[in-house]
């Protein structure tokens, strides 16, 4: 009886028109954050009572989140910095050739190095989690589609159209016709080539064009994962995903530990970035759970160190635990720093060009390859292109997503009605 009350009370709840009023809209690059009206599962979940005391006054990961009305500031800083951090990083191969790069991954500063693109898969699983929650199975396919490839797709014609015929020492009707030079094109679908035709030969890293271009696979991967756990309702169950991710961290360091495989000597594995996704995403559907604390985030400071300095694959492994906690623990903060969401904006572009512009820099001026020259050129010059991208490709693209969405919703119940068709006559009874 008491349950048949407190249904009829959220019944009621979620049928009153005031709902409306709670609709709060934040826009965050290519997401849209809504707070939507609370649900009966919500409710439920956030009337538990505390065990204790201390339990009580604790603060969590969903707390920081709804304070920040969904939009916290440090995850555009978080977004902005890491791609400037992955040209800084470059800046040392781009001049000084790729072995100046084991001195860092054989060293103590290990750990400084590769946290910055598995922060960046834990940030983006935080961030597209919500994406998820908001939005159908297609819309959200749909908004990764039109916020991935569009700039993609211009980065890959300009570095082959522009920036290939300029610096290759080929003639241009070998390089035009070389069988390189079409397949770099495939990078628009995610099949990553890094090489163009006689492009940047007697660099210190040579002939290659856009090496960043090695994590687009397995941020395609993470999508297709979370979209499978989204198809067959996993991430519905919010403590199932977290313990499914758990047991998938920890098996795979039981196994890599009976395997004794080498651990990878130059950047994080692609399976440390898939896992970072995935952490991310178990953080967002378990905000209300996970306890934001400072105690946290020294143990996964500390954590990701140790693990990243054993050297071995299953620290890998639970490397990704520990830079998603901190990554989210660190987006999470909310402060006012000027216009930094607007400049957020602009941390794709600088990720998708970086490389390439070093690479330009470095041909250009081959007297003057330090380090610190090279960034700070590059970066100038990275900014106007992200920018450029930003305002003239990617901002529009975004501001057609709901024709798009629309277009896509009808297409979806279309195939939908079409398979169910399909399906009661196969198996219709003979009259």
């Amino acid at each position: 009886m008491i349950k048949l009350m407190i249904v009829n009370s959220v019944g009621r709840h979620r049928s009153t028109p005031c709902t409306a009023l709670s609709r709060r809209v934040h826009q965050c690059d290519d997401l849209t954050f809504i707070n939507l009206p609370i649900g009966a599962t919500d409710i439920r979940g956030s009337r538990r009572t505390p065990a204790t005391q201390a339990e009580s006054a604790m603060t969590s990961v969903g707390d920081k989140w709804e304070a920040a009305k969904g939009r916290p500031a440090g995850f555009d800083l978080l977004r902005i910095s890491l791609s400037v951090a992955v040209i800084l990083w470059h800046s040392v191969a781009v001049c000084y050739g790729l072995p100046a790069e084991q001195w860092f991954y054989g060293g103590p500063l290990k750990p400084v190095v590769w946290v910055i693109v598995p922060a960046f898969f834990a940030l983006s699983g935080f961030l597209v989690a919500g994406s998820l929650e908001r939005n159908s199975l297609p819309a959200f396919v749909t908004l990764r589609v039109i916020r991935i490839f569009p700039a993609l797709t211009a980065e890959v014609l300009i570095s082959a159209v522009l920036i290939g015929p300029l610096f290759t020492d080929l003639a241009l009707s070998q390089y035009f016709t070389d069988t390189d030079f079409f397949r770099y094109f495939l990078n628009t679908i995610g099949d990553i080539h890094f090489y163009l035709p006689g492009v940047f030969s007697d660099l210190p890293v040579p002939n290659m064009v856009n090496s960043q271009l090695w994590t687009v696979p397995h941020e395609l991967e993470c999508y297709v994962v979370i979209s499978v756990a989204a198809l067959i309702g996993l991430t519905k169950r919010h403590r199932l995903f977290l313990f499914a991710v758990l047991f998938v961290v920890i098996a795979m360091a039981l196994r890599d530990i009976v395997g004794a495989k080498p651990a990878s000597s130059a950047a994080p594995p692609g399976r440390m970035l898939v896992l970072a996704f995935l952490c991310g995403v178990a953080l967002f559907l378990n905000r209300t759970r996970i306890v934001y604390s400072r105690r946290r985030l020294f143990i996964s400071l500390v954590g990701f160190a140790a693990s990243v300095l054993a050297s071995s694959r299953a620290g890998e492994d639970l490397a990704a635990l520990f830079v998603s906690y901190f990554t989210v623990y660190l987006g999470l903060l909310n402060f006012k720093i000027g216009p930094v969401t607007r400049v957020a904006d602009y941390s794709y572009g600088i990720y998708l060009y970086g490389f390439p512009v070093q690479q330009t820099v470095a041909e250009l001026l081959p007297n003057h390859r330090i380090w610190y020259v090279n960034f700070g050129l590059s970066l100038a010059v990275t900014s106007i292109f992200a920018i450029a991208s930003w305002h003239l490709l990617e901002s529009r693209v975004m501001a057609e997503k709901k024709p798009i969405l629309a277009f896509v919703s009808v297409l979806a119940d279309r195939s939908r009605y079409m398979l169910l068709t399909a399906w009661s006559s196969l198996f219709r009874r003979p009259a």
